[in-house]
């Protein structure tokens, strides 16, 4: 029995360009592709990177990006709760719960804040300053974007950057509400 071709997940976005140039021929696919082409990438980016912190270190990406958070503060790696969910662009109650577990298994603790009598501060202990220096190099080594895994050129990610960091600044000087 001959195989089934399967289609590409470039072949969806051309396929929906195609079908929407047949409906709405005056609509510029490039208004509506770019969304296309970068919320499929970033459910895939985010989907590998949850499978590699699992994998690697029995905590979810999001959990993970609390502890690169508290890590790129420096000093004695810690954040205000509030710091913690502008920084990642997430609810105060998802950064509790994702502080909770990360309490339970010993890589953050709660201080109190000497700054705010009733408040207090998520520290990075030292086996959770561990796992956010690992998964840096992680990162930039095996990542589903790194340098070994995607065929841009260096100059070619350069520009993607550039591109992405002016999409962003686009946004957020727009007042866009995902903006933190």
């Amino acid at each position: 029995m001959p195989r089934k071709k399967t289609a590409l997940p470039s072949d969806h976005a051309k396929d929906i360009a195609k079908t929407w140039a047949k409906e709405r021929p005056e609509l510029d696919p490039l208004d509506y592709l770019l969304p296309i082409y970068l919320l499929r990438i970033a459910r895939i980016v985010e989907r590998s990177a949850d499978q590699r912190a699992r994998r690697s270190f029995g905590i979810s990406s999001a959990e993970l990006r609390v502890l690169l958070a508290l890590r790129r503060a420096g000093g004695n790696y810690s954040r205000r709760p509030t710091d913690l969910f502008r920084a990642l662009l997430v609810t105060s109650g998802a950064i509790t719960k994702n502080v909770d577990r990360l309490a339970a298994i010993g890589f953050v603790k709660r201080q109190p804040d000497p700054s705010d009598k009733g408040g207090f501060l998520i520290h990075l202990t030292a086996r959770g300053k561990q796992v956010a220096d690992k998964s840096m190099v992680d990162l930039t080594t095996s990542s589903i974007l790194s340098r070994n895994s995607i065929s841009l050129s260096r100059t070619g990610r350069k520009a993607m950057i550039k591109f992405l960091e002016q999409i962003l600044l686009d946004l957020e000087s727009n007042g866009d509400e995902a903006s933190g």
